[in-house]
């Protein structure tokens, strides 16, 4: 089994858009344990609203296109990247993930949901989010992602926001 980072960087808020997706394509000969998604809302823009803004994790039933491809290895700090915990295991080539997918990542299952304050000084701001996969259980396992599923994260329709948020995704694979 291993053990992989998905790093989705900062992005403004704007109604209804999708953040990212991930996905297993048929064919990757593995199995995806996503073990977290956490939202890290930046504290280097200043905001003063009073709205907070409501994202939610949903299951996908096709894979995300357009937007930007999501690299491996990469060292960018505005790109979407996989970095693997161990370096000498690359991520199947069938398994991706996209930055703000303009189509596809058709929506499936509402999985979870939470409202975050863009407001630089909320404690949320601050690595405080919840993690979107696992709440306050002791052990709650994972979402896996078998041949043709993934995830996405998507904010819902209020639009009068300001602020920038990204996300750090944790999960592993491991062969069929």
């Amino acid at each position: 089994m291993a053990y992989y980072n998905l790093f989705v960087p900062l992005q403004a808020v704007a109604a209804n858009v999708v953040y990212f997706d991930l996905f297993n394509a048929s064919g990757s000969g593995a199995i995806v344990e996503v073990k977290s998604v956490i939202p890290v809302v930046s504290g280097a823009t200043a905001v003063t609203g009073v709205l907070g803004v409501d994202i939610f994790l949903t299951k996908t039933t096709a894979v995300g296109t357009g937007g930007t491809a999501a690299t491996q290895e990469g060292t960018g700090l505005t790109t979407c990247t996989f970095s693997g915990h161990d370096n000498q295991q690359p991520l199947p080539a069938l398994i991706t993930a996209r930055l703000t997918p303009t189509g596809g990542a058709t929506a499936g299952g509402v999985l979870s949901w939470c409202s975050l304050s863009a407001e630089e000084t909320a404690s949320t701001t601050y690595g405080n989010a919840p993690d979107m996969v696992c709440f306050d259980y002791d052990d709650c396992g994972f979402i896996t992602l078998s041949a043709n599923k993934g995830i996405r994260v998507v904010q819902g329709a209020t639009a009068a926001l300001v602020g920038n948020i990204g996300f750090n995704v944790m999960f592993n694979v491991s062969a069929k």
